[in-house]
Order: structure tokens, then C-alpha cells, then sequence
């Protein structure tokens, strides 16, 4: 509403962020900027959603057959949720100890970048906030970036963090001090 020169502005019933998407794959950096986005939420008054996405199993193509040593498809996604959850259920300790709502998600998906981004729209969410290594050249060209995929994917707002080295340390610890392997 304009109100001659002023813009007068309706006060929202909820924050404009709601929730927000913290993927993490479970290394310090990300667990970093994890930590970073429950900081923020709390500021923000919003929920976070931690989600990661595991590659989707593979079944083994060798000429004489499957090998006898290789998991079944449910066993790999068994141990694949058991690590996820130890390392997804950090964030939401940290989320809980300063009083800001958290769930989780765990998606079996192909692309990192399409299944951020397909969670944020499944889950309502407003906003997405992920770590970045900050890879320039042609590291970046060979190895790809899930940020920057992510935010050419993304139709919400994804705030993208370069962690400090005593942010990964101080994440690296936290993790240890769980007995989750960074």
C-alpha cells in the first residue's frame, strides 16, 4: 500500500522464511554451514528441514554375474540411512539446544543439485542455505558445483556459505566428539 511518498508495509502473520532446506552429505564443511543455517534460522524465527541425498543404488555389471560379497539394494539403503542419520541427527541437536524446530529428509536420487531442490518444493520450503568448497577454475569445470547447480535449479532464494577453516575444525570436533566420521 502507497500512502503519498511512504510505503506502508502489512506486518505477516508468519516470517517470510518459514522453513528453511539445509542439505548437508555429511563432511565438516557442510556440517558447518549446517551449523550456520540453525544460527540464522533461530534469528529468523524459521524451521529447518536437514536433508541429504544418497546416490541411488547401483546394481554391479560384470560379465560372470553379480559378486557374492556385494549388498543387496536394501542393505545399502539400511547402512546408508543408519550414517545419515547420525549426522543429520547433529544438526537437529544443534537446532533443538537453541530452541528452532528440526526435521529430517533423506532422499535416494541420482543428481545432489535436482534433489535439493525437488526436497525444497516438496517440503514447502522457503529458503535453501548449503556450504560451498568455493572452487574456481577447473576444479570447478571437471568436478562441478552442487551450489551452483543448485542455484541456477532453485525457484526459492539459496544462500550459499564458503565456511572458515575454524568453522570446518570447530564441526570436524563436534562430529568426533559424536562419533560420526567427518
Amino acid at each position: 500500500m502507497v500512502l503519498g511518498n511512504v510505503v506502508a508495509f502489512q506486518q505477516r502473520h508468519s516470517p517470510p522464511f518459514e522453513t528453511m532446506l539445509v542439505p548437508t552429505d555429511g563432511s565438516a564443511l557442510s556440517m558447518a554451514a549446517a551449523l550456520k543455517a540453525v544460527a540464522l534460522a533461530k534469528r529468523l524465527e524459521a524451521r529447518v528441514m536437514v536433508f541429504t541425498s544418497i546416490p541411488s543404488y547401483q546394481y554391479p555389471v560384470y560379465v560372470g554375474g553379480i559378486p557374492f560379497e556385494y549388498p543387496s539394494e536394501a542393505d545399502y539403503e539400511r547402512q546408508c540411512r543408519a550414517i545419515a542419520d547420525r549426522y543429520l541427527s547433529l544438526v537437529v541437536e544443534a537446532a533443538q539446544a537453541l530452541g528452532v524446530q528440526a526435521s529430517t529428509r533423506i532422499d535416494f536420487n541420482g543428481g545432489a543439485a535436482q534433489a535439493i531442490v525437488e526436497a525444497a518444493k516438496k517440503e514447502n520450503c522457503s529458503m535453501i542455505f548449503m556450504g560451498s568448497h568455493g572452487r574456481s577454475g577447473l576444479s570447478k569445470a571437471f568436478l562441478g558445483s552442487v551450489a551452483l547447480k543448485t542455484l541456477t535449479l532453485s525457484e526459492v532464494p539459496v544462500m550459499v556459505d564458503r565456511p572458515s577453516p575454524e568453522d570446518i575444525a570447530f564441526a570436524e570436533n563436534l562430529m568426533r566428539s559424536h562419533e560420526v566420521e567427518p
